[in-house]
């Protein structure tokens, strides 16, 4: 049975999912595949460690609660179970360029305006680049459209860090699921 992104997250949210550790595949957490460093499938490290580095700066916490393994996991996944938010938004499959894309012209971004890597920005200087991406000011851009490759990608976070029982209880919010989910995000 395959579950839509919104029954899935009303479930749960973005609960156990099958990552590989040390040649073993397990069910666990993005959180716990971050923590116990899962193999990435899709993207590559230095994508990962941009992706960790916006995200960071789009909202506080998504790094260490697995974006990166989470969206890695996703776009290895076939697309039509994935639970990205890019899914719903009419952007033809695969997902990957998009992500990969993005992650490029941030990349060069960073390099043009700072000289130096998208992973190795100061809190200044990513929350600026943030910005420009979010406000589609940057003439160079040669990714899928900076406002909308925002957009997806802080609604990504907003899953990973929000999207479960442990994501209410952060916000100080009565979780109050109509079915109670088979595990906790984030444990």
């Amino acid at each position: 049975m395959s579950l839509s992104r919104r029954q899935f997250l009303r479930q749960g949210g973005v609960g156990l999912l099958a990552f590989t550790v040390g040649g073993c595949t397990q069910e666990m957490t993005p959180q716990e595949a971050r923590r116990r460093g899962a193999a990435l499938q899709v993207l590559s490290e230095t994508e990962v460690a941009g992706l960790e580095r916006l995200g960071e700066t789009l909202l506080p916490g998504s790094a260490e609660r697995g974006l990166a393994q989470y969206i890695d996991h996703q776009l290895a996944a076939n697309p039509e179970d994935s639970m990205l938010m890019i899914k719903y938004l009419g952007v033809p499959r695969p997902f990957a360029p998009f992500y990969s894309g993005g992650l490029a012209a941030a990349s060069v971004a960073a390099m043009q305006l700072y000289d130096t890597e998208l992973a190795k920005l100061t809190d200044e200087q990513s929350n600026a680049l943030a910005g420009r991406i979010a406000s589609g000011e940057l003439d160079d851009w040669q990714g899928p459209p900076s406002p909308f490759f925002y957009f997806v990608l802080r609604a990504d976070a907003v899953d990973v860090v929000y999207g479960g029982e442990r994501g209410f209880a952060d916000l100080g919010i009565p979780y109050a699921a109509h079915i109670a989910p088979p595990s906790r995000w984030g444990e």
